[in-house]
């Protein structure tokens, strides 16, 4: 191909050669480890094309130090938003000689007041762009809006709303994982076995948006393919005692009740009350998401039937690298980007953690 392709975008090279944009942007930048095999197919497509990179356009950009905050929740060691933000201290460290810095501001992910306060304190600062973990429904769309009027490019990791001008979106599609764990239980507990929704909440609080559409997705699977058995719904906190009470309650009423489902990372707070102190005199299957440490134990000891995983450091790293890579050199990514849906069961979650 002799004509010089001006145009041409890092997502582009990355289709044509085979390998990931970060691959791409590591061949191109002449740092990281790349594999010579990947490393000579990216430079097989650049030679194919005659890429020219525009080095006085990117010369420029470089002179300027870009901002870019990362809204997501606060989040301890060994939980869903701190394996969610290794990816994202992954892709800074990429970006460290590029004049790109990271800043963090975090909100109570089971309080919509909380993200609608310190949103707030986003429009106050100068940011060229923003990750948005979008939780919240009105308040993301909000926020969203305030941006846009700033023209201000924002990412959406996590949870998806359509329909606004966010650069692009890195996550799961929450409603077909939620069927997907329909699918699995009914699998497990037949057409006729009665199944439990346990929402997990602190004493506060709110489910987050991804959750309400999981929930949404698992019922409807459930309806369109003939399900037979009762779906109880059962809130649950942090206040133990309530929470055995409340468990216990279910199991005495529904001796027929053979399998449950929590929506969030913490189905492992539903393991250490349901198989430990309940009266439960049969077994339950039990399905949860995300491969944080406590979760994937319980798999392993057969507490928990499966897993659902949407790759969250991936989601992190890939939502900081598309706006440094917008900011940098105004290449646009796909605006959906849905991560797979990852069953893991005991049999294979070592080496899904070997990754």
């Amino acid at each position: 191909m002799s004509e010089i392709r001006k145009n041409v975008r890092i997502i582009d090279i990355a289709r044509m050669a085979k390998v990931s944009p970060g691959t791409v942007d590591r061949v191109l930048h002449n740092r990281g480890k790349v594999s010579a095999d990947k490393r000579e197919k990216v430079e097989a497509v650049l030679k194919e094309i005659n890429y020219q990179p525009n080095i006085m356009a990117r010369s420029l950009a470089l002179k300027r130090h870009y901002k870019i905050l990362v809204f997501v929740p606060a989040f301890e060691k060994g939980s869903y938003w701190d394996s969610l933000n290794r990816g994202i201290v992954s892709a800074a460290r990429e970006l460290v000689n590029f004049n790109i810095s990271i800043h963090y501001l975090h909100f109570d992910q089971y309080d919509e007041a909380s993200f609608t306060n310190q949103a707030k304190l986003i429009l106050k600062e100068e940011y060229d762009a923003i990750v948005i973990a979008a939780l919240f429904e009105k308040p993301v769309v909000d926020l969203s809006r305030a941006l846009d009027e700033r023209e201000i490019p924002y990412v959406y990791i996590d949870s998806i709303i359509n329909h606004q001008n966010n650069l692009a979106y890195y996550g799961a599609n929450s409603y077909d994982s939620g069927a997907v764990a329909a699918k699995l239980l009914m699998y497990d507990v037949g057409k006729d076995g009665d199944v439990f929704i346990a929402n997990i909440r602190t004493n506060k609080k709110k489910d987050s948006f991804q959750t309400y559409v999981r929930e949404k997705g698992f019922r409807e699977y459930l309806s369109e393919n003939n399900f037979e058995g009762q779906i109880f719904e059962i809130e649950l906190s942090d206040n133990y005692a309530q929470t055995l009470r409340s468990l216990n309650s279910l199991i005495e009423k529904n001796p027929r009740l053979s399998g449950g489902v929590v929506f969030n990372s913490r189905v492992h707070e539903l393991v250490d009350v349901l198989f430990d102190n309940t009266n439960l005199s049969h077994e339950i299957k039990l399905i949860g998401y995300d491969a944080i440490e406590k979760n994937v134990e319980a798999l392993r000891v057969g507490k928990v039937s499966f897993l659902l995983s949407q790759r969250s450091d991936i989601q992190g790293y890939n939502g900081v690298k598309a706006l440094s890579n917008y900011l940098l050199f105004g290449t646009k990514p796909d605006k959906t980007n849905y991560m797979p849906i990852d069953i893991l069961i005991k049999e294979n979650i070592d080496y899904y953690h070997n990754m």
